[in-house]
């Protein structure tokens, strides 16, 4: 999966979860990510929680870890950590579900068969006046 541009309180910034950042996530956290978007969700967060995330997020979309860390603690001092809640959920999100603009199905209508229009023709009742 590619990185997800994402605007948080620290600017617009290229966010990915992979495998590594997840485990990070786990680890500091001590839940799933599953768990933790619905902790997050369900309004029982906690201020690591979204910390880790836009983190972690951070790097796996290519930044430096070290300029990672910098530039988070320097957004959550400057910035309401309510502000944190959608970013972090949306990037924990795009990890589990994919991107919300992932189409899903084919990328163009699938033409009606014959048997299709059969159907339909044959299972309308008749118009009355």
């Amino acid at each position: 999966m590619t990185a997800q541009i994402i605007r948080w309180p620290g600017g617009e910034h290229a966010f990915r979860l992979a495998l590594a950042e997840l485990e990070t996530i786990q680890q500091k956290t001590d839940c799933g990510p599953e768990f933790l978007l619905h902790r997050i969700n369900a309004a029982q967060w906690k201020a690591a929680d979204l910390f880790e995330i836009i983190r972690n997020g951070l790097i796996g979309g290519g930044m430096p870890p070290v300029e990672a860390v910098k530039l988070v603690r320097n957004a959550f001092e400057m910035h309401p950590l309510i502000g944190f809640k959608v970013p972090a959920a949306e990037v924990l999100a795009s990890c589990l579900y994919g991107p919300p603009d992932d189409p899903v199905g084919e990328p163009i209508p699938v033409e009606p068969t014959p048997e299709d229009e059969k159907t339909a023709a044959g299972s309308s009742a008749p118009i009355t006046d």
